[in-house]
């Protein structure tokens, strides 16, 4: 099922699981680029997974994307996320030649366009992704609308509260593991049914009426 055909109201943590978690799983492979998505709060987790993606030569160069008004952003720092990211990444080792810096961006749709304007007319054929694991499908789907035959390279960071194996565990408090999760949901829903994004199978999903018709 198509993620524009899903009628339900109300999600079931096995709907939010397969919605936002499904086939979102790292093949390993190398490329240059690599694009990291700003969140004030996850800022640590989502530099060093991908200082640890360049180490290990899985990447040759960083692009960090985030502003300073993004949702993230709940104390109104004005230093932007995408310079925080750099400083951390250089104190963690990353020669500065190979990051590029977009500090503009205050949502995803932005990141994309913005960090794709800085790698200009390159011929590229594939890109890596690095961000939570709830946000990875989001991502993916902004940029599989515009560059269909683009490769995608999943990289999640892990947070230990928001990931495929314990986003369930908590409440649905503000910014908790299943508030995160079940916004996202929702709007990749949303997303696709105002078709911003490319429109991804939902394996195995089932809407409450197909249920009854069982």
């Amino acid at each position: 099922m198509k993620l524009s055909e899903i009628t339900k109201e109300t999600l079931t943590d096995d709907d939010i699981q397969k919605i936002v978690y499904e086939n979102i799983n790292d093949n390993g492979k190398r490329t240059i680029y690599g694009l990291v998505f700003g969140n004030s709060m996850l800022i640590n987790e989502r530099v060093r997974t991908a200082v640890d993606a360049y180490r290990n030569n899985r990447i040759k160069k960083i692009i960090f994307s985030g502003g300073s008004n993004g949702i993230s952003n709940q104390d109104n720092d004005t230093i932007p996320e995408a310079v925080k990211m750099k400083n951390l990444a250089i104190e963690l080792g990353v020669n500065e030649e190979d990051i590029l810096i977009d500090d503009t961006s205050n949502n995803s749709f932005e990141n994309v366009e913005n960090s794709f304007n800085l790698i200009g007319n390159e011929n590229i054929s594939s890109i890596a992704i690095i961000t939570s694991e709830f946000h990875l499908k989001r991502c993916m789907a902004i940029i599989k609308k515009q560059f269909p035959n683009l490769e995608i390279i999943l990289i999640p960071s892990k947070d230990g509260f928001s990931d495929s194996n314990n986003w369930f565990l908590s409440d649905n408090s503000w910014n908790s593991g299943r508030s995160l999760a079940t916004y996202e949901a929702n709007l990749l829903i949303r997303y696709a049914k105002e078709n911003k994004i490319a429109d991804i199978d939902i394996l195995d999903f089932e809407n409450e009426t197909q249920k009854l018709k069982k």
